[in-house]
């Protein structure tokens, strides 16, 4: 019971560094938005709704390739064995047995319409139609994040949070500047966003946040 208790403290002092870790990183990159332009060709080269969901997990497996070894990732992973659904990756984390794993969710198939008539819009300078667009854009990510939420994040399966992956900085920044926005996503549905070049910066602090829990393991 004292090893399971400090097992349990290990893995709550844990789960608090990976969150003060992730909010450190939005408050970061969100300074840096002005700099985050530029992304016309990828928005060129997303023809249709398929192909950007297919485009975001391709991108994001190959950032994960370049981060994690084979075995520390799975691909189109199962978070329940009650139902079919599968996330296009998930991390493998430490458990809380010397045998277990958790899976960590990241979903990578966010659309961008909304975003392309936002940044359309505000081309041309057509005020209403940037109101407009701003606002289904928020609406579509709080659903996306509500949908990750009740579909992947499983615990003690899967960690109590989950992460979608947004495939353009130009998106990612819009997100990330609108005022409680993220904050509302992981408080309401835990699930935080990542952009093109934040996985890394995430991945390391959860390897920080989980080697408490590891106790030794490589990870």
């Amino acid at each position: 019971m004292k090893l399971q208790g400090t097992l349990d403290k290990r893995l709550g002092d844990s789960f608090k560094i990976v969150s003060e870790r992730l909010e450190a990183v939005h408050q970061g990159l969100g300074e840096m938005q002005n700099l985050a332009t530029g992304v016309g060709d990828l928005r060129r080269v997303l023809t249709n709704v398929k192909s950007r969901g297919s485009w975001g997990e391709v991108q994001l497996g190959a950032l994960l390739e370049q981060i994690l070894t084979p075995a520390q990732y799975v691909a189109n992973a199962t978070m329940s064995e009650f139902d079919n659904e599968r996330v296009e990756y998930a991390i493998r984390l430490p458990g809380s047995g010397e045998t277990e794993e958790c899976l960590l969710p990241i979903d990578a198939k966010f659309p961008i319409e909304d975003y392309e008539r936002l940044q359309a819009a505000s081309e041309i300078g057509d005020i209403a139609a940037v109101e407009e667009a701003s606002k289904a854009l928020e609406t579509r990510i709080k659903n996306s994040a509500k949908d990750i939420s009740s579909k992947y994040i499983r615990p003690p399966k899967t960690t109590d949070f989950a992460i979608l992956f947004l495939t353009t900085e130009g998106l990612y920044t819009e997100i990330i500047r609108r005022p409680g926005l993220c904050y509302d996503l992981q408080r309401t549905y835990r699930v935080a966003v990542a952009g093109p070049t934040t996985p890394t910066a995430i991945l390391s602090s959860l390897q920080m946040g989980f080697r408490t829990v590891a106790r030794g393991r490589v990870w």
